[in-house]
């Protein structure tokens, strides 16, 4: 059966949840097990790739504006960094989502970051997904951190140790799923998501991962992670009610035999976005890492196309471009 770990000090949302399964060692999804095996990964490098030649001669990357300085802008507003990072303003609270500064181990960004690091400091909540390198980077977590003294870190159990370890003066809360942080005007919930942590061949599943839904008292924002489709996302709305944006990722979608679990297509993001009554929907996770078959452009190309043809709200920013919320 297992045990289930929780953060005894950090209430839940959800009245029949009593923290997150944990399985020999390893947490688990709650309807699905994991694909991410050796044998998968030695497949997939050895098929065929449709889009092959496509991906070859491809030169598209996004387009980016260079940020000079975070204090010229006021008002709420948020900022693409590149892949699944990102800069909020809320309720004058500076928040950040999966800050990657640079590359990454085994891989080189497609596309640069927009502003030099320098310019994030004195961030409250930086809020990490899982411990995958292209979503927590030690070098930008402490350079974050290092730059904000009364920061708080947010993050699934098990990543909160791997955090305190690297900065063991910072302060870091660990939450299952439905957990909630509640401080003044803003709340903080880390929420389910179908995906899977590891950074070494030793410690897969020993850290949880998930999604983010942060409310202020005029705006409710869901962040993503890394996830595949499921019920989940309807679940967004009946507690939470309306997403007014929605940030999900697009890309490392193909092929879907492999990626399906663990990664939603553009056309599932659009089917998320309306299980969660989301207003606004932003795409992210595309374009900045070379991660799988497709090629960069074709996330953005497909949601666009898709998001036109159902008639649903969404804004494609560039890198590093600022969005009024």
């Amino acid at each position: 059966m297992g045990r289930h770990l929780r953060n005894n000090e950090l209430p839940f949302i959800k009245k029949d949840w009593i923290g997150n399964r944990v399985h020999k060692g390893q947490f688990v999804n709650k309807n699905l097990a994991n694909n991410h095996g050796v044998k998968h990964l030695f497949k997939w490098r050895f098929s065929p790739n449709p889009q092959f030649k496509e991906k070859f001669f491809e030169k598209w990357r996004p387009k980016i504006e260079n940020i000079d300085s975070l204090d010229t802008y006021q008002g709420d507003h948020l900022i693409w960094l590149g892949h699944n990072s990102f800069y909020i303003l809320m309720d004058g609270k500076r928040v950040m989502f999966d800050p990657i500064f640079g590359n990454i181990p085994f891989m080189r960004r497609k596309s640069k970051f927009p502003a030099h690091p320098s310019i994030f400091k004195d961030i409250d909540y930086l809020l990490l997904s899982h411990d995958h390198f292209d979503h927590l980077d030690k070098k930008s977590v402490r350079r974050i951190c290092e730059q904000s003294p009364n920061i708080v870190v947010l993050c699934g159990l098990g990543v909160d140790d791997l955090i305190k370890k690297w900065l063991p003066n910072t302060k870091v809360i660990g939450m299952a799923w439905y957990q909630q942080l509640k401080v003044n005007s803003m709340k903080f919930t880390f929420m389910q998501s179908q995906h899977w942590g590891k950074r070494s061949a030793k410690d897969g599943g020993r850290r949880l991962w998930g999604a983010f839904v942060v409310e202020s008292y005029s705006k409710t924002l869901y962040y993503s992670g890394d996830t595949g489709y499921g019920d989940h996302f309807k679940e967004i709305n009946n507690l939470f009610g309306k997403i007014d944006y929605a940030l999900i990722g697009i890309g490392a979608y193909k092929p879907r035999w492999l990626m399906e679990r663990n990664h939603i297509s553009p056309s599932e993001a659009l089917d998320a976005a309306v299980d969660m009554n989301a207003g606004i929907i932003i795409p992210m996770h595309y374009g900045t890492f070379d991660l799988s078959d497709e090629p960069l452009s074709d996330p953005p190309k497909v949601f666009r196309e898709e998001a036109i043809k159902r008639d649903i709200n969404f804004y494609i920013p560039n890198i590093g471009e600022r969005m009024r919320l």
